[in-house]
């Protein structure tokens, strides 16, 4: 099970555009919530469980309003890419362009 153990320095950081409001620690899961300035509200999960040797990390995409349009964009990543805030706001950044 992936521990990240400054998780929490992702907190007020930017990335893509959009603010991290906020980093949810699950049993299974580290939820990283976003935020832009008019208040537009997204979420990027980051599942601990490795798969194979590397981690989930996805978020919903499609147009705001239309959740039938709605789909997961997944990127599996190593762990080594986690190692710093930087490192991980790098892999973060991907899976939301």
């Amino acid at each position: 099970m992936l521990t990240i153990e400054n998780i929490s320095k992702l907190y007020k950081r930017d990335v893509c555009g959009w603010r991290i409001s906020k980093v949810e620690t699950l049993l299974h899961t580290y939820i990283i919530h976003l935020r832009k300035l008019n208040g537009v509200k997204h979420q990027v999960n980051l599942e601990r469980n490795p798969i194979g040797g590397e981690y989930e990390l996805w978020c919903w995409k499609g147009n705001i309003g239309d959740p039938q349009n709605y789909k997961p964009e997944r990127l599996m990543i190593e762990r080594k890419h986690l190692r710093t805030p930087e490192e991980a706001l790098r892999v973060i950044n991907l899976v939301l362009m």
